[in-house]
C-alpha cells in the first residue's frame, strides 16, 4: 500500500506516551502510527525534523448560530478552530421550536455544506417533550447527549430554558436506557435567581458583583445533586465548564464508588480570574470566572486526573455594552484553547504532553465514541 502521506522524522504524542516516528494518511483518513520503518510509503512525504505531532483537538463544548447565522457561524467558527489545531467539534444546540428529528436533518445538512473540520451535536432539553423523544433520537440520528441547562433565571439575556430536577431525573432514565449520555451545567437555579436580585439591588455593575452573585457553593450544590441522580439513575454523567476547585474532587468520589461521572473545565476558568483589573462586564460567562482559590482547585485537577477534559465553551455573541446583569454571557477561544494550554500548562507549570492529549483528545474521544 502507498499512502496519500507520511509524516515521519517527529515527536509523536498520545496520551500514553511519546516516540519518534510519525502518521501515515490515506483517502483522508490515517491508517497508520508509528516509526519511520513501520509506516508504508507516501506519494508526498514530510520530514517532520523532530517537530511535536499531536492528535487533533476534539472540542467537546461550543454553541454555534446562537447570536449570529447558523450558517455563517459554521462557517467562519470552523475555519478558526482549524487554524488552532481543533479537527472536531461538538456542538451543544438548541431547539425550543419542536422535535430534535428534522432539526438534526436540517442542521447536518447545512452544517456539511459549511464546515471546515468534523462536528457533531449534543441536544439541549428545552421542552419537557424532548425526553420521551431520546430513545427515537439515539435510534434515528445516533446523537447520545443531551443537556440539561441550570442557573438561567427566567428571563435570561440568551432565552435558554433551565430544567427542574424533574426533567434532569426523566432524561438520564430515558438515556441510561438507550446507552445515551446526559451533560448538566450545574448551578442552583433557585439561589442563582434570589441572589442575583439581592445583589443587583446593591447597585453594584462589576464583574466581581456578578461571580458573588453566583458563589461557589451554589454550583458544588448542583454537582452533588446531579452526581446522586445519576448514581440512582446508572445514566452517565457529564458535568460541563466546572468553575469550581472542589468540583473535580466531588467527581473523583463519585467514581471511586463506581457512578460514571466525567469533568469537564475549560481554559478561561484555569487562566483569568473575575478580578483581573483588565476584565469588565464583557467578561461575563456563566458560570463566572472565579478568584485565585478556586483556579487553583482546577489546576490541581487538571494535575491529579480527576478533570477529564477540556472545552473551550465557544459562543460567538454580540456583546451589548450594557450592564453586568443585562449583558449576554460567552467567550470565544477556538483558535487559541492548545496555544494557551500549551505555554501556560505545559510551558509555566510542566503539565506533560501526553496528558494535555489525554485533556484535549483522548477522553473526549472516549466518552462520546
Amino acid at each position: 500500500m502507498k499512502a496519500d502521506l507520511v509524516l515521519y522524522g517527529g515527536r509523536v504524542v498520545t496520551h500514553a506516551g511519546e516516540f519518534t516516528g510519525g502518521v501515515a494518511v490515506a483517502d483522508g483518513r490515517i491508517v497508520a502510527v508509528g516509526t519511520r520503518e513501520a509506516l508504508p510509503r507516501g506519494v508526498r512525504e514530510v520530514d517532520l525534523d523532530g517537530r511535536v505531532l499531536l492528535p487533533g483537538v476534539i472540542d467537546p463544548h461550543c454553541h454555534l448560530g446562537v447570536n449570529y447565522g447558523y450558517d455563517e457561524d459554521m462557517a467562519t467558527e470552523t475555519a478558526a478552530a482549524a487554524a488552532g489545531g481543533v479537527t472536531t467539534i461538538l456542538l451543544f444546540i438548541r431547539n425550543k421550536d419542536g422535535s430534535y428529528l428534522p432539526f438534526y436533518r436540517d442542521r447536518r445538512e447545512r452544517g456539511e455544506r459549511q464546515a471546515t473540520i468534523d462536528f457533531g451535536f449534543h441536544f439541549g432539553i428545552q421542552r419537557e417533550d424532548h425526553i420521551p423523544e431520546i430513545p427515537r433520537i439515539v435510534a434515528e440520528t445516533g446523537v447520545r447527549v443531551f443537556k440539561c441547562h441550570m442557573g438561567y433565571e427566567p428571563g435570561n439575556p440568551i432565552g435558554i430554558v433551565s430544567s427542574t430536577d424533574a426533567w434532569v431525573y426523566a432524561a438520564m432514565r430515558q438515556a441510561a436506557a438507550v446507552g445515551g449520555v446526559v451533560a448538566v451545567h450545574c448551578e442552583n437555579t433557585e439561589l442563582v435567581t434570589l441572589l442575583k436580585k439581592e445583589m443587583a439591588a446593591t447597585g453594584r455593575g462589576d464583574l466581581p458583583a456578578y461571580t458573588e452573585s453566583r458563589p461557589a457553593f451554589v454550583e458544588e450544590e448542583a454537582i452533588e445533586r446531579m452526581i446522586r441522580l445519576a448514581e440512582v439513575t446508572r445514566c452517565p454523567l457529564y458535568i460541563v465548564h466546572t468553575s469550581v476547585g472542589n468540583g473535580p474532587r466531588l467527581a473523583a468520589a463519585a467514581r471511586a464508588r463506581g457512578v460514571d461521572v466525567t469533568m469537564e473545565t475549560c481554559p478561561h476558568y484555569l487562566l483569568r480570574t473575575a478580578y483581573d483589573e483588565d476584565l469588565g462586564p464583557t467578561a461575563k460567562i456563566s458560570p463566572p470566572l472565579r478568584d485565585a482559590e478556586q483556579q487553583e482547585g482546577l489546576w490541581r485537577g487538571i494535575f491529579d486526573g480527576s478533570i477529564d477534559t477540556l472545552g473551550t465553551d465557544h459562543v460567538p455573541f454580540v456583546k451589548t455594552g450594557g450592564d453586568i446583569w443585562s449583558e449576554k454571557p460567552g467567550v470565544v477561544s477556538f483558535p487559541w484553547e492548545l496555544a494557551l494550554m500549551l505555554h501556560f500548562g505545559v510551558h509555566q507549570r510542566g503539565l506533560s504532553l501526553s496528558r494535555l492529549v489525554q485533556l484535549n483528545s483522548y477522553n473526549p474521544a472516549k466518552r462520546f465514541g
